[in-house]
């Protein structure tokens, strides 16, 4: 986790759930099936979706980012490793493991946080053959809001663009039960504006495994295998 998600809500919903200030622009946003950015043979297949970062005075600001995160030192090129999680240690503390992360410890240092809002994630169960892809969601929330480290990035030609990492931890025992070791980490409202904009020692102890009744699941199909796949049964249990 977090390799591939979904997204299926208006801005408003987004507006409204995240307190964000102004106006929301029209429309929804519906992405059944959305993977990190990815090379192709002409090129990157990039992959920008919303996030939240804290714009002037402190206040919430949705913008477009790419994911994966892109470091400033690549010069606007796709990692030729991944970079879509940055994962923390259960027996250290995040700081001491993200200091050892050149490509993300500079984010941290800045405290160059942000929310990610997600409608579902999906996860596989590794024990199984194929292995069984399932969709996670919220218990009783509109939305998955997850946390995430952006850097920004100029390339050799073009505008500067930022792009963002999902922090992961430790599985709850919904994602234990189905066979899986690690978890996004999934921010309540208490706790965005810790995130955004507090200390670092404060954002690093939001930093915990998804309580046990934060999420619902049920398995899909294996069309979710390819992320260029987009129909609706992706939505149904199988």
């Amino acid at each position: 986790m977090c390799g591939r998600g979904g997204h299926d809500f208006s801005w408003k919903q987004v507006y409204d759930y995240l307190s964000i200030p102004g106006e929301p622009p029209k429309g929804h946003f519906r992405r059944l099936n959305v993977a990190p950015s990815s090379r192709r043979a002409d090129g990157v297949d990039w992959t920008e979706l919303p996030a939240v970062v804290a714009g002037e005075g402190g206040q919430r600001e949705l913008v477009r980012m790419v994911w994966p995160l892109v470091p400033g030192w690549t010069k606007g090129e796709l990692p030729k490793f991944s970079t879509a999680n940055c994962r923390s240690e259960p027996d250290q503390r995040f700081s001491e493991t993200v200091e050892k992360k050149p490509t993300f410890r500079n984010a941290w240092r800045r405290n160059q946080r942000c929310l990610v809002p997600f409608s579902w994630f999906y996860e596989w169960d590794q024990r199984s053959q194929p292995k069984q892809p399932w969709r996670m969601l919220p218990t009783d929330a509109p939305m998955l809001v997850l946390a995430g480290l952006w850097d920004q990035t100029r390339p050799a030609q073009g505008e500067p663009f930022r792009s963002f990492t999902l922090v992961t931890t430790g599985p709850n025992r919904l994602l234990t039960d189905i066979g899986h070791h690690r978890a996004p980490v999934i921010l309540g409202p208490e706790s965005w504006q810790t995130w955004l904009t507090g200390p670092a020692a404060d954002a690093e102890a939001v930093i915990q495994p998804p309580p046990d009744d934060a999420l619902r699941a049920h398995p899909v199909t294996l069309r979710v295998n390819n992320p260029g796949y987009q129909e609706d049964d992706l939505l149904e249990a199988v």
